[in-house]
C-alpha cells in the first residue's frame, strides 16, 4: 500500500505589507491588484480525526459533501473508519457561481 505524501496544514501567521492605495508610475493601485485573478474556487477535503461511532457496532461510514449554490460535490464513503483520508479536490467555476455560502 502506497503511502500519502505529508502535507501541513497547520495555521501559519503571515505580515503582507498592506497599506491600501498606492501611486506608481503614474498609475493607481491598491492591494487588490497584487491577488491573480481566479477563475475557479478550489475546496480540498483533507482528513478527518476521532470521528465517533453512529452505529451499533460503534463505528462510523464517514464521507464529506461540499455545497455552494446548486451545486454539490461528495467524496469517497469509506466504511467502518474513525480517521479517514479523502485528499479530495473540488472546483467551482467562478462564473456560475450564484452562493455566497458554502456548506461542508
Amino acid at each position: 500500500m502506497q503511502k500519502s505524501p505529508q502535507f501541513d496544514y497547520s495555521l501559519k501567521e503571515t505580515n503582507p505589507h498592506l497599506d491600501g492605495w498606492k501611486v506608481t508610475r503614474d498609475k493607481l493601485t491598491n492591494t487588490y491588484d497584487l491577488v491573480e485573478q481566479m477563475q475557479y474556487l478550489y475546496v480540498q477535503v483533507v482528513k478527518a480525526r476521532d470521528l465517533p461511532g453512529k452505529d451499533v457496532t460503534s463505528s462510523s461510514d464517514p464521507y464529506v459533501e461540499v455545497k455552494l449554490g446548486n451545486y454539490k460535490g461528495t467524496t469517497r464513503h469509506f466504511e467502518k473508519k474513525s480517521n479517514p483520508e479523502w485528499n479530495q479536490v473540488f472546483s467551482f467555476y467562478r462564473d456560475r457561481i450564484q452562493a455566497s455560502i458554502l456548506e461542508v
